[in-house]
């Protein structure tokens, strides 16, 4: 599974759940501070919560949320279980 793949993945599920609210689900492609690529998928539900996740390929994907929740994933199916508790 590539990263454009899981990007796909996770704003499909972020719009089958709603979490499109206030600017809907984002999508992007970044650079780091080391000039290396990084997709990304931004995802809120008004005044609740406002989430990033960051795919830096299949084994790195970072998870951020208002909510103080800052995680590093080796997987997609570790991230899926905690995305569906949010």
């Amino acid at each position: 599974m590539n990263s454009q793949t899981i990007q796909d993945q996770i704003y499909q599920w972020a719009v089958d759940k709603g979490f499109n609210a206030p600017y809907g689900v984002l999508t992007g492609s970044h650079l780091n501070k080391k000039g290396r690529k990084y997709l990304s998928v931004t995802f809120g539900r008004s005044r609740t919560l406002d989430a990033t996740v960051e795919i830096y390929n299949r084994n790195f994907i970072l998870l951020k949320t208002s909510r103080g929740h800052n995680e590093v994933f080796s997987n997609v199916a570790d991230l899926q279980q905690i995305l569906d508790t949010l």
